[in-house]
């Protein structure tokens, strides 16, 4: 009993952790969907060169605003312009580079959030038909449908480890 004792005392002296301590993961995902495209185009005319409309540039300063004491230290956006520029006024208010990353490969991106990332808070500017990927992706176990005419939508992802699915809270802005 005495040299388990020691033992034991050994172990903790020198710092090592008696139970399995869970991986770092992110301590926040924010997911937005992209500001709003000028209203005169119909929804099937939209390309990924289609810049935001006025309303849209008043949006993302909104979210700018809203976002800037988040803690946020990396950026994603799509290949679309109106990712970037929905990103953008947050992008130079924080100091930092938007990173782009190709709309489709969504275990690209969570693959490149987790490893690059982790502990800190990130932004991903998405689109109506990746965001749900994207949080599935992350471990969301519910399905998520978000309208092609909505473009207030706001997700928290908080990651659990491997204590579970994710906490997600939706918002709009």
């Amino acid at each position: 009993m005495r040299i388990w004792s020691r033992g034991m005392a050994a172990v903790l002296a020198a710092g090592v952790p008696i139970i399995p301590l869970p991986a770092r993961t992110q301590e926040a995902i924010i997911i937005v969907r992209h500001s709003d495209p000028p209203p005169m185009l119909r929804l099937d005319e939209i390309r990924d060169d289609t810049p935001l409309s006025e309303s849209g540039q008043q949006r993302a300063m909104m979210l700018a605003g809203r976002l800037k004491d988040s803690g946020i230290s990396a950026i994603y956006t799509s290949e679309a312009l109106r990712t970037a520029q929905t990103a953008q006024p947050l992008a130079k208010s924080l100091g930092i580079q938007s990173q782009v990353h190709l709309g489709d490969d969504v275990d690209g991106l969570v693959k490149r959030i987790r490893s690059e990332h982790q502990g800190k808070r990130v932004l991903v500017v998405g689109h109506w038909s990746t965001i749900p990927a994207i949080l599935k992706a992350l471990g969301h176990p519910k399905d998520v449908a978000i309208e092609r005419s909505a473009y207030d939508n706001l997700f928290i992802v908080v990651p659990q480890g491997e204590q579970g699915p994710p906490t997600v809270v939706h918002l709009h802005y």
